[in-house]
């Protein structure tokens, strides 16, 4: 696997670190979030910053609404014309018009970060792949894959509330991301066939504006601990 759109990539038969973090919580949120996949604003908001960031060739995928009521209102998702809107631009991501503004602006403000654009320069974004373990398939989907300094490096993208190390730290031991940094770099040596780790680097931009920016890359103890966490919820599995 490589380049595969996300439906294509979803498709794919695997087990992947976002289901498996929400062993965390309990087995039935696990196979609930294998059922229904998240589609929460927030995450719809995500993949329309990432799409922007990473791939703005692709910014012609994105649709936003911009009907409004006779008072100047932003028309409501639904009836009629919200339901004939989504049958004319059906297969795109279609989102409001502060949702794609908020997005460009992010975007923006991420490409003219001089630690993010030094990662961002060169490579390819949503790259998928997959391996074998004991417990079965398993697979990833890298945001962005590059080579610097002349190693090759993993680059997420993260929005978040707040992306100073302390409040990011906090956000990220709660979410897992430790989890899914290790889950990425063993996933990759393995579907690789390769020893060498690639660099972990996580870009994390604040959603709100003015759209502040830190680059961090992940220092082996947080992977060492995302490795642990995540071996662990593999034994019942």
């Amino acid at each position: 696997m490589t380049r595969l759109t996300f439906e294509e990539y979803r498709a794919q038969p695997g087990l992947n670190i976002s289901a498996l973090k929400h062993l965390r919580h309990s087995p039935q949120m696990f196979i609930h979030r294998l059922e229904n996949p998240d589609t929460s604003p927030a995450m719809q908001f995500g993949t329309l910053a990432h799409l922007l960031t990473l791939e703005p060739q692709r910014s012609d995928e994105v649709v936003p609404w911009t009907k409004r009521t006779e008072a100047g209102a932003m028309s409501p998702r639904r009836g009629k014309d919200w339901e004939a809107f989504k049958a004319e631009h059906a297969g795109k991501l279609i989102v409001t018009l502060d949702e794609m503004n908020d997005a460009e602006d992010l975007a923006r403000a991420v490409r003219r970060d001089p630690v993010a654009a030094k990662y961002l320069m060169k490579g390819e974004a949503e790259v998928s792949f997959a391996w074998d373990w004991p417990v079965g398939r398993c697979k990833a989907r890298a945001d962005w894959v590059t080579s610097v300094d002349g190693r090759l490096t993993l680059v997420g993208l993260k929005t978040a509330r707040d992306c100073r190390p302390f409040q990011f730290g906090a956000a990220a031991a709660r979410l897992g991301y430790h989890l899914q940094w290790a889950w990425y770099q063993d996933g990759w040596r393995e579907a690789h066939g390769t020893n060498t780790a690639p660099r972990m680097v996580e870009i994390v931009v604040e959603s709100e504006a003015p759209h502040s920016v830190i680059v961090y890359t992940i220092p082996d103890d947080v992977l060492e601990q995302g490795r642990g966490e995540y071996q662990d919820l593999l034994i019942p599995y």
